[in-house]
């Protein structure tokens, strides 16, 4: 990953229609608000839409130009490569056999993959940050019921993916300071997540970070932060993927505001029994 960053990024303003539309005096598809591509240094994936004649062994793309492509994909469906359900007119990506061009090692429906994912995350009590995960755990495994049940409420954590390549964080809860230094836990930090790319099969999340948590002020520029996360599986309410080789299990939800006032609801638990403790 580190020889293709920097990355470049190239907008082409291309939009695509359904791949059973077709400019009778080109071979390129009718333009329509559909998406843009993105071209990345170095990303070798075939992106179109998915046209009839899709099977569990073969997969038919319409390229953004040029005449509908049929690949063969049992190796991908038999290594468990076939990232979603391909439906007639899904925005698709595939990744195709070095050895043989008209094999796909991968196919990864888009289109499925756009909307709001989330996963479970439990704070961590605030004298605890310094320890380790295994003293952690069995501080956690001594401690009353009572006291988990009542701080340790769970956050959905994690991105919307929409059109036209945006991200946005789930999962960020506004406070006051007061609150926050009342509180005998603390939550992971949100990441701000930004923009989404493809790459060779794998997600690109882009987020911005503050360049000093101790600089509040407008000039200083945000950096923006690459995670690389790898799929394992995607069906309609579920996705599954590694990130610095951790697994994170997503459910998707219907969005991203159901999925933040759940996040601020948990917050607000915790927040009332730490007033009623007073």
């Amino acid at each position: 990953m580190r020889q293709i960053l920097p990355i470049l990024l190239t907008v082409i303003m291309t939009t695509l229609s359904g791949c059973h539309k077709k400019d009778a005096a080109s071979d390129e598809l009718t333009p329509s608000m559909y998406d843009v591509e993105v071209e990345i240094k170095g990303d070798s994936m075939l992106y179109g839409l998915t046209c009839d004649g899709t099977s569990d062994s073969v997969v038919v793309i319409w390229p953004f130009s040029g005449n509908p492509i049929t690949l063969n994909c049992i190796d991908a469906k038999q290594n468990h490569r076939i990232i979603g359900k391909p439906e007639i007119g899904d925005w698709i990506g595939v990744m195709r056999s070095q050895e043989d061009s008209m094999d796909a090692t991968m196919v990864i429906n888009l289109d499925q993959l756009k909307g709001t994912w989330t996963y479970p995350v439990l704070p961590v009590m605030k004298e605890l940050q310094s320890m380790s995960r295994r003293t952690q755990r069995r501080m956690m495994a001594d401690m009353p019921d009572s006291i988990r049940n009542t701080f340790f409420v769970p956050r959905e954590y994690g991105f919307t993916l929409k059109r036209l390549h945006q991200a946005q964080s789930v999962g960020r809860v506004m406070r006051n300071n007061t609150l926050e230094d009342d509180s005998p836990v603390i939550y992971p930090e949100v990441k701000n997540y930004r923009k989404w790319y493809m790459l060779n099969g794998r997600l690109l999340l882009v987020s911005a970070k503050r360049a000093s948590k101790d600089s509040n002020s407008k000039d200083v520029k945000p950096i923006a932060v690459l995670d690389t996360l790898e799929f394992i599986h995607m069906s309609e309410d579920s996705l599954i993927l590694t990130l610095h080789g951790k697994q994170y299990g997503f459910h998707r939800k219907n969005s991203s505001l159901e999925a933040n006032a759940e996040a601020i609801k948990a917050q607000e638990k915790i927040d009332n029994k730490n007033k009623n403790k007073k």
